[in-house]
């Protein structure tokens, strides 16, 4: 495998039951990360774009959350309905889906 251009980090955290801050592991990243590999896969971008899954990426309330990289851009309440919308526009048009977009809120 070539040395990747893009990464894309997928939040796994799991929080214990209860916790104010959910878990992204509760909103689905599991299937998304599955989803986004195959995606990547299924068109072609396999070598170019690596999918990883992360522990915590300090956003879990607006879980699931991605961060693309080199780019910075980061997603909150991302679900599997939206990984074509991210291949297509972000991965293979440039743009950034901005009703997905982090909104700007505090790092804790």
């Amino acid at each position: 495998m070539a040395k990747p251009v893009r990464q894309i980090l997928v939040c796994l955290n799991q929080r214990p039951a209860g916790n104010p801050k959910g878990s992204c592991a509760d909103k689905g990243s599991e299937d998304l990360l599955s989803a986004l590999k195959t995606a990547v896969a299924e068109r072609g971008l396999k070598e170019q774009v690596m999918v990883v899954g992360t522990r915590c990426l300090k956003h879990c309330s607006q879980g699931s959350t991605l961060a693309l990289q080199p780019e910075n851009v980061w997603y909150a309440k991302v679900t599997r309905a939206d990984v074509d919308e991210i291949c297509d526009a972000h991965l293979h048009g440039a743009s950034v889906v901005e009703r997905l977009l982090m909104p700007d809120i505090p790092w804790e």
